[in-house]
């Protein structure tokens, strides 16, 4: 009898557990397989970005070739190497392009979307054709550029030549050198903020600016106080992603500073004039063999890039346009 009732005891027990376990189950079915799901996800986010940041960050701090050896621990000496010697200028040189190259692309973007926007003949036409250098390949067009800035056989000494003056030896002027970069990378990158910017026009109603027109707005006005403030969202992106494309400059300053050829050792002049961070992190890394700038330059990059992202967000957001 005693044996009877204990393994009743002992199945209602296990009963109690099962049905628990059932209930539970039902409870978080939604959870468990909402985390199934994003298994495949999380295992490839973590594979390919969280340990390549967690690897690079402990790089940044120790000394190796990437080839033998164990990597050294040296603190923060590859953090001040970049803020040093002519790692300051390569700095420098970086905020100098994403600047310059930003503001005239967005300013130039800007007026020419305004332009495209009205009713013109052959409007389609001008459209396509301020978009078709984004679409063309940089490398193809670095040395076209390079053509034109040729020592000796160049297109502007030629015309310098045929004037009587004497050539000039452009790879070697550090301030031609970035000039032709900057004018090179705003007439290749205009076309996409048109597009952004004409996209943005569009939606506008043209009631809102017949209205301000009977209420004695002019042309200045519709501009500046109907138009710009409508396109601020607009704005706020073209910025962001144009800061990443200008901290991101690589292949235009190395393919026009080493004469329209892919030779990195030999980019980024003269004397270090026209070298970015991705430049140099790229030379440290795989010419150099010298592991440890190279990623302290990558985590320097990517603090830079993230302070003006969020820089440009808090600014360009005061004072938006409410819908």
């Amino acid at each position: 009898m005693e044996t009877t009732a204990g393994q009743i005891a002992i199945g209602t027990a296990r009963l109690s557990l099962w049905e628990r376990f059932a209930r539970w189950r039902q409870r978080n079915r939604q959870p468990l397989e909402g985390w199934l799901i994003l298994t495949p996800i999380l295992a490839y986010y973590s594979l390919f970005f969280i340990f390549p940041v967690v690897a690079d960050l402990y790089i940044s701090f120790t000394r190796w070739t990437g080839i033998v050896g164990k990597p050294v621990w040296v603190g923060l000496a590859n953090y001040k190497t970049w803020f040093s010697g002519y790692y300051l200028l390569i700095l420098f040189n970086t905020l100098l392009f994403t600047v310059t190259i930003l503001s005239l692309s967005t300013i130039i973007a800007f007026f020419i979307a305004v332009l495209l926007n009205q009713k013109v003949i052959g409007r389609g036409l001008f459209r396509a054709l301020w978009y078709i250098p984004t679409l063309t390949s940089a490398a193809i067009t670095a040395q076209v550029m390079f053509i034109f800035i040729s020592p000796y056989d160049g297109v502007f000494n030629a015309i310098l030549k045929a004037l009587g003056r004497p050539i000039v030896i452009w790879p070697l002027n550090a301030f031609w050198m970035r000039t032709f970069i900057i004018l090179f990378s705003v007439w290749r990158g205009v076309g996409g903020p048109v597009v952004l910017f004409l996209a943005a026009l569009q939606g506008i109603h043209p009631e809102i600016y017949e209205a301000a027109m009977v209420d004695g707005a002019n042309s200045w006005d519709l501009l500046w106080r109907i138009t710009f403030p409508l396109l601020r969202p607009m704005l706020i992106f073209v910025l962001i992603t144009g800061t990443i494309g200008g901290f991101q400059i690589f292949e235009t300053v190395m393919l026009i500073t080493a004469g329209g050829q892919f030779n990195v050792a030999s980019s980024g002049g003269p004397r270090n004039m026209t070298n970015v961070i991705l430049l140099q992190i790229y030379k440290d890394a795989f010419v150099n063999n010298n592991l440890g700038p190279a990623a302290a330059g990558s985590i320097i990059a990517a603090i830079l890039l993230l302070w003006f992202t969020t820089t440009n967000m808090r600014i360009m957001s005061r004072g938006q346009v409410e819908k």
